[in-house]
């Protein structure tokens, strides 16, 4: 059972992914997805067990997700315009999450690096280890400004 449940999450998901990146979704290709999606479920759940991972997400942590669309339009312009200006612009940051039991905390700091990585005026950049104490991300900002997607993991 533990397997299973692991494992559909990331199938469904991956299926998902690549059913997204379709411009025109056909039988074949959903099938094809849902085959090619099956050794890298398997394979996903073997890299978490390699790094000791014991992660407990969170259902409400997909609305993160309602953030991303809107953040990657608007950031894209405004990236554009600042690397085209400022070329070596930039600043890395800190960002504080809630404490939270460490199976959650990894959980979240590893979605929140997939979410956050979707726009382009931030990306993550390290999650300390060192501290259990530690619940923050690195991050490198291109933007100046709040960031909607941000304040979503923050919460």
């Amino acid at each position: 059972m533990r397997v299973t449940s692991e494992v559909l999450p990331w199938w469904l998901g991956l299926t998902g992914l690549w059913v997204l990146t379709l411009s025109t979704p056909s039988l074949p290709e959903i099938v094809a997805a849902a085959v090619a999606a099956v050794p890298c479920a398997f394979a996903a759940r073997a890299a978490r067990k390699a790094v000791s991972g014991a992660w407990r997400p969170r259902a409400r942590w997909f609305r993160w997700l309602l953030a991303v669309p809107g953040a990657a339009v608007r950031e894209s312009a405004q990236v554009l315009v600042k690397v085209v200006r400022h070329p070596h612009a930039g600043r890395f940051a800190t960002v504080s999450l809630p404490g939270e039991p460490d199976a959650v905390h990894e959980a979240r700091a590893a979605c929140a690096a997939l979410v956050v990585g979707s726009t382009p005026g931030t990306m993550v950049v390290a999650t300390p280890e060192n501290a259990p104490a530690d619940r923050e991300l690195v991050v490198h900002r291109l933007l100046e400004g709040d960031s909607r997607v941000l304040d979503e993991v923050r919460r």
